[in-house]
């Protein structure tokens, strides 16, 4: 199982998107995935369908269940099962919901809480391929407990100046949590989200990426281009492989599903 982490502090770079997409291109490519998600937003819930404001439980309600049973045998796989949604385009969903937003006060006093979702995933670690958990836009308990779950880090940025200059935060971040609490985990790649070939700036930027020591070698080939088909997508609560298959947004995150594939086999 690999499980990857769609992270970046900024709001705005596609993380949602990118998640969803990413996910859905997986699956029809034969592998078993689940999205995880962890925004109290609630962005990929919707995104495929389901409905937060009318959930019974959330990621929320299984944190606490874990940290209330942790030091009881009897929590598996199974309990994990429980919360996670099927959708009709052949990925699950650990669905999230406004609660979610309560987890850094309410869960700040649980023992290892830097280490619960890890703790969760790692019961459902035979069920799927590939985990990824749509992180929220923050550097705060939540982003921290779902990097110190992941192997790897994908980070949607967007080429403009300001986005990049937040990757310095970003970066220490991840330092701090390979050093403390997830040795593995692992930049797998920055991609370049909202990507217009015609303004100049952005293949400037995308340049600048590439020439940063801890990005070498670390930026995605596939670049995602701007494109309001995914919007439209997302509009319609469907990803881009069943909205519009003939269209620059279904190519590009089929292009970024085998890039993820080659890398991790």
């Amino acid at each position: 199982m690999v499980i990857m982490s769609i992270f970046n502090q900024k709001g705005g770079v596609a993380k949602t998107t990118t998640t969803t997409n990413l996910a859905c291109a997986l699956a029809e490519k034969g592998k078993r995935v689940l999205i995880v998600d962890f925004d109290p937003q609630a962005n990929s819930t919707n995104a495929l369908g389901i409905d937060d404001e009318n959930l019974n439980s959330s990621v929320y309600d299984l944190l606490q269940e874990f940290n209330s049973m942790r030091n009881k045998k009897e929590f598996s796989g199974k309990n994990v099962k429980e919360y996670i949604q099927k959708t009709s385009f052949t990925v699950d969903v650990l669905p999230s919901d406004i609660n979610l937003a309560e987890a850094e006060q309410t869960l700040s006093s649980a023992v290892s809480r830097e280490m619960l979702l890890n703790k969760v995933l790692s019961a459902i670690k035979d069920e799927y391929d590939f985990i990824l958990i749509d992180c929220p836009p923050s550097l705060g308990l939540l982003s921290i407990n779902a990097l110190a779950a992941s192997d790897f880090i994908i980070i949607p940025v967007y080429p403009s100046y300001f986005s990049v200059k937040g990757l310095k935060q970003l970066l220490h971040t991840y330092t701090v949590i390979k050093d403390n609490l997830r040795p593995e985990l692992e930049i797998m790649g920055v991609l370049v989200t909202k990507f217009d070939q015609r303004i100049s700036k952005h293949k400037e930027i995308k340049d600048d990426l590439e020439s940063v020591s801890i990005f070498a070698g670390k930026v995605f080939k596939t670049v995602i281009r701007v494109n309001s088909e995914l919007e439209y997508a997302q509009d319609k609560q469907q990803p881009i492989t069943t909205y519009n298959r003939n269209c620059n947004g279904y190519e590009d995150y089929n292009n970024l599903a085998d890039e993820v594939l080659n890398y991790v086999k």
